[in-house]
């Protein structure tokens, strides 16, 4: 297949899952650098003309909507890093083999 040194990989190696790993850490970064920045424009909101509301709303439902979010965000995020840190031959899987 990969016979001679045509790049500087190992013999049969193409490198396409090393740019997949550098794209994976990529995402990861990118996940963990956007909380960053709504987090930033949050604590230097626009300075506003007047109130939005007339009366103050109920701080539960909103409170506990950012909670479940924040939540989702955080148990997504590190799924995601478990999944970049699993070992991805540890164990033969069953549409990998070769019964055929």
């Amino acid at each position: 297949m990969n016979e001679g040194p045509r790049n500087s990989h190992p013999v049969g190696m193409t490198g396409r899952g090393l740019r997949r790993r550098r794209l994976a850490r990529l995402m990861i970064v990118l996940a963990v650098l956007l909380p960053a920045v709504l987090g930033a424009l949050l604590a230097f909101p626009p300075a506003m003309i007047g109130a939005m509301y007339t009366e103050p709303p109920d701080p539960l439902l909103p409170a506990s909507v950012i909670g479940a979010g924040i939540l989702a965000y955080v148990v997504g995020l590190a799924w995601m890093v478990r999944i970049y840190r699993a070992d991805p031959e540890a164990h033969a899987s069953f549409w990998r083999s070769r019964r055929y």
